[in-house]
């Protein structure tokens, strides 16, 4: 028994069942509907399913359109993205560079006023001469002194004693050790 025959069978079952007019498979009426079936299943081959294959493709198109536009969107907020980080890169590394410059010029601002108090506390340390006095009196702002660019090198001391004359100085002249 195929498709047809339990379709025909069935429209029998729902005459008999809803009219009570019983017919049979050989029946004319049952001709008309095979053929009215037959009609509807051309009809539905020639518009209706190029018209489904239309939609089905205009769908699969319009999918394949969102996709592409995903990935493009996705590679342009990587591109976006990346763009941001480099450039936020960039202004960091010009930050730091600036900071890294600055901190160079105080710390040799910083180097030579140390070196000048060093210098002018070992000149005032170095002994003098027979016969001349002490003149540790001054009476303005300690004068720069010329030193040889060895002398750092030769006294390390100095460095230490420079220490404890601006240590001294920062406590207000007060013994600090003992």
């Amino acid at each position: 028994m195929n498709e047809q025959d339990d379709l025909i069978g069935d429209m029998i079952a729902e005459v008999a069942r809803s009219h009570g007019v019983a017919i049979s498979r050989d029946d004319p009426i049952v001709a008309v509907v095979l053929l009215n079936q037959i009609v509807l299943r051309r009809y539905l081959e020639e518009t209706v399913a190029p018209a489904a294959d239309a939609i089905r493709e205009a769908t699969s198109k319009a999918v394949r359109q969102i996709e592409q536009f995903a990935e493009a969107q996705a590679t342009w907020l990587e591109q976006v993205s990346l763009k941001d980080r480099a450039s936020f890169l960039e202004e960091q590394k010009a930050l730091h560079d600036a900071w890294k410059t600055e901190v160079e010029l105080l710390i040799r601002g910083q180097n030579t006023t140390l070196r000048q108090v060093v210098v002018q506390a070992a000149a005032l340390l170095r002994p003098q001469g027979p016969g001349v006095g002490s003149t540790t009196t001054a009476t303005g702002p300690p004068q720069a002194v010329t030193v040889p660019a060895t002398c750092g090198q030769a006294i390390p001391w100095v460095w230490i004693s420079a220490a404890a004359l601006i240590l001294a100085a920062a406590c207000g002249g007060h013994r600090v050790w003992t």
